[in-house]
């Protein structure tokens, strides 16, 4: 009886190592083709594309801290 047990035990083990190692594969493999495709898309870009995107999010991250300075001064004059 115990003997029955203990290969059913195996098998679910190796049932379990296995989901896990495919479950590890496939995360690896959907990591790998999710990079490819940002790097892809990064370096299809020109340099005047990139610059343009740095500006703008330099423009949006200025003009939050500008409303941030306004509501504190709006705050403190209050």
């Amino acid at each position: 009886m115990n003997r029955k047990w203990a290969v059913a035990d195996g098998k679910s083990e190796a049932l379990l190592y296995g989901g896990v190692a495919l479950g590890v594969l496939a995360g690896a493999a959907i990591s790998t083709y999710v990079w490819r495709q940002r790097v892809r898309s990064a370096l299809e870009k020109s340099p005047l594309d990139k610059a343009d995107k740095m500006i703008e999010s330099c423009e949006r991250k200025l003009e939050h801290i500008e409303k941030m300075m306004r509501d504190l001064q709006s705050k403190a004059d209050s």
